[in-house]
């Protein structure tokens, strides 16, 4: 089913697609007039998809399996470590390119005027540029120096240098105080994050910014103190309510949650037996929101969770019964679960660690206490004993003179399904102490990054091997090599 076909699916109050819409990838630079609330749509489904939905055609869940919020129940290569590259063409030539073509449409004096019937041109760019900064991030973190200054050109060049991980986090930065200052008054149409809503995509924007801010803490902390003060003076989100998230219309298997279309059919995710422990170790009540119990208990008239064991061999794993193993809950692989990009709760923890870092003035662990709060209310628990009970355990309790761990705990619980966010921050904090997988293949340690695409070295050569000189001193693409901010 192509692409254009999926933006008709997914849109509410469009009727049909039009031939012109087959042209809409041939030229990049010779924008084609088309409705820019198909683009939109369609940007931000495969955005999405590539980022946080199932699969390993994206990063998210590639991510959520290194983490060890995820463990394969049969096939267990990725947990094993066993291959190392992972194509970042589908961001490309999918949904950065359909945003590129909202830009272009609504700067362009033949076209600007007539696609301002879907939203002012201003605030559909805003919309387009904060979208593709929130990708090419994600993007950076999941494989370290890409295309980006060079990217997105069309026929004008065809073998875009990889630009350094701090430069695209810089120009990223920039774009976002760019895409937030041109917002005006007035709704785009096609989102289906925040239903046009400009003032917050402003905060999701600045959220981005303070994300980026704490991610170079260690790498560049007067950077890092710059931008969050930058992100703070601007404004970020400030509620549950705000929550960057995608919301799926159902009604199709192309307008349904990815992890749920998986679902029909097989059962290659269940939560991982270390996350599982975790939270029963300290009572956690999200627990029957991030798990299903077992078919073997709920047949039995009980409510059981069992985690499955993570890196085994995939003998071992498929002598395991899936109904003795819990699979992630509704919540997050329903019909309509939404896909979560960015939550107040990280925003409270990006703010906590901010302080306890000196660069913010602020209890930080108040901020903490707020964040992890914030977590539960997500999930729907919001009765105030059980949460005070639940921050007042010693295993939860904010260590001042840890705040790594005690940040990098949390963060690592309430970012489950957000896996390569959840990688990062682990990458970065190093908490929760994990074990590498036991049957563990290409390395034996935990994976800091994920391979190029094989074309690269026919379709890009010089670039790609100048990059991976630049970055790991060889020509080997490594798992365990370390992107710029992550400097252990």
């Amino acid at each position: 089913m192509n692409r254009i076909f999926l933006a008709c699916l997914l849109l509410v109050g469009f009727t049909a697609c039009t031939d012109e819409f087959e042209e809409i990838n041939t030229n990049p630079n010779s924008p084609v007039e088309v409705p820019t609330p198909y683009l939109i749509t369609q940007a931000q489904r495969g955005l999405v998809d590539l980022v946080l939905g199932e699969g390993f055609a994206g990063t998210g869940t590639y991510g959520s399996h290194y983490i060890q919020h995820l463990s394969q129940t049969q096939y267990t290569d990725v947990t094993r470590y066993d291959d190392v590259r992972t194509s970042f063409y589908g961001f490309y030539t999918g949904g950065l390119e359909d945003l590129e073509n909202v830009i272009l449409l609504n700067t362009s004096e033949e076209t600007k005027g007539s696609v301002s019937d879907y939203g002012p041109n201003a605030n559909q760019i805003a919309l387009a540029k904060i979208m593709q900064s929130w990708a090419f991030l994600s993007m950076t973190d999941f494989w370290g120096d890409i295309p980006y200054s060079e990217a997105l050109k069309g026929l004008e060049n065809l073998n875009p240098r990889y630009d350094e991980q701090e430069a695209i986090y810089r120009g990223v930065v920039n774009t976002l105080v760019e895409a937030g200052d041109m917002i005006v008054p007035g709704v785009v149409e096609g989102d289906i994050i925040y239903n046009g809503n400009m003032e917050l995509w402003r905060k999701f924007a600045n959220s981005i910014i303070l994300r980026a801010g704490i991610r170079v803490s260690d790498v560049a902390p007067e950077l890092g103190r710059e931008w969050v003060n930058l992100a703070l003076s601007r404004g970020v989100i400030e509620d549950n309510s705000e929550n960057a998230q995608l919301s799926y219309i159902t009604g199709g298997e192309f307008a349904n949650n990815t992890f749920y279309t998986d679902a029909l059919t097989r059962t290659d995710y269940a939560i991982s037996e270390p996350l599982v422990e975790f939270l029963e170790e300290r009572n956690d009540p999200r627990l029957p929101v991030y798990a299903q119990p077992t078919a073997n208990s709920v047949d039995a008239g009980r409510t059981e969770y069992v985690g499955m064991p993570y890196g085994i061999s995939e003998g071992d794993a498929g002598a395991i019964p899936v109904a003795a193993i819990s699979f992630p809950g509704l919540a997050f692989v329903g019909i309509d679960a939404p896909a979560v990009m960015l939550t107040y709760s990280e925003v409270l923890f990006n703010r906590s660690e901010a302080a306890a870092r000196g660069w913010i003035s602020g209890d930080a662990e108040a901020l903490y206490n707020a964040a992890v709060t914030a977590s539960l209310n997500q999930h729907g628990i919001t009765d105030e004993d059980v949460v005070e009970d639940y921050l007042e355990q010693d295993e939860v309790a904010y260590d001042a003179n840890n705040f790594e761990k005690s940040i990098g705990q949390q963060k690592w619980v309430s970012l489950y399904f957000q896996g390569l966010e959840a990688w990062s921050e682990w990458r970065r904090l190093g908490y929760p102490e994990l074990d590498p997988a036991p049957a563990a293949i290409v390395i034996k340690t935990i994976p800091t990054r994920r391979g190029y695409p094989d074309n690269e070295f026919s379709l890009n050569k010089e670039n790609y091997l100048e990059a991976l000189q630049r970055q790991f001193g060889s020509d080997e693409d490594p798992l365990d090599g370390l992107v710029w901010w992550d400097v252990e």
